[in-house]
């Protein structure tokens, strides 16, 4: 089965939940949707990459839900009065002023919700996805598998989103910028150093792609191996890495190189 959805699918399906809410009369035209067992729970805030994947999850699980963004006709105020939850889901450095400056009178009971992985707020509540999201969308396996991740003292998954099987995880809100930081050098640096790769490759004429069993099976290795190191670290082959550096001095890639020595090493040191 193909883990993504094109595009085209994917509007499909929203006009599909929308009609389905018009038909409804969860919106209506001049009138604030009335609170019932039937009206949508959640109001998304934005239509960024992350909104968009989980504005198709929920229409994959059948979830009513409202959209806000910039560009709508309807203003937030009107739609946030018809949600439980408003899931505010743009950019990190906008989300808390975002809720201070519409929280009025109307809303200020709602649950505020952000998927900031770096944010921690009394305004809101955080929920982190274990995801990266791309631009095509994905199958109703992928997003049901995705693990989330909670502040400890605060709301319970289960609790902020009751209609979801998705499995969480509690830590310390001391500890979300470490977690984070982990998160980014897992996902952003190993893409960032994987497209350098393919970079070098195109330029010896060389298609990138015959690379991409080698990318497979490291990260195959990864995940069901028990030792998936191989190479010149594993072997403690010195020799080979001093060759590797002086092949890269003045190169972008020297420093880089020359830190993870170090910090491999430094692990090694630690676990012995």
């Amino acid at each position: 089965m193909n883990q993504q959805i094109s595009a085209y699918q994917y509007l499909k399906a929203t006009l599909i939940i929308k009609k389905q809410l018009l038909k409804e009369d969860l919106i209506s035209l001049g009138q604030v949707p009335m609170l019932n067992q039937n009206s949508p729970k959640y109001l998304f805030v934005g239509n960024g990459k992350v909104s968009r994947h989980f504005q198709y999850y929920f229409t994959l699980l059948k979830i009513p839900f409202l959209v806000w963004t910039r560009n709508s006709t309807e203003s937030f105020e009107y739609l946030s009065q018809a949600a439980e939850k408003i899931l505010v889901l743009i950019k990190d450095d906008e989300i808390e002023n975002f809720i201070l400056r519409n929280k009025t009178a109307f809303n200020k009971n709602k649950t505020y919700i952000h998927f900031s992985g770096t944010i921690t707020t009394s305004i809101a509540e955080s929920v982190h996805p274990l995801m990266t999201f791309g631009n095509e969308l994905y199958n109703s396996d992928i997003y049901t598998s995705i693990t989330f991740i909670t502040e400890k003292g605060r709301k319970k998954f289960q609790e902020l989103f009751p209609e979801l099987p998705n499995q969480s995880f509690e830590i310390e809100p001391e500890q979300k910028q470490l977690y984070h930081a982990f998160c980014v050098m897992s996902g952003n640096f190993t893409t960032i150093l994987w497209q350098s790769f393919f970079d070098y490759l195109d330029s010896l004429n060389i298609p990138h792609e015959v690379s991409f069993n080698y990318c497979q099976k490291i990260f195959e290795n990864l995940i069901y191996s028990d030792d998936p190191l191989s190479g010149p670290f594993k072997r403690k082959d010195k020799q080979t890495i001093n060759k590797n550096l002086k092949a890269l001095e003045g190169h972008p890639m020297e420093n880089i190189y020359k830190s993870f020595v170090e910090y491999y090493n430094k692990i090694k040191e630690i676990k012995s």
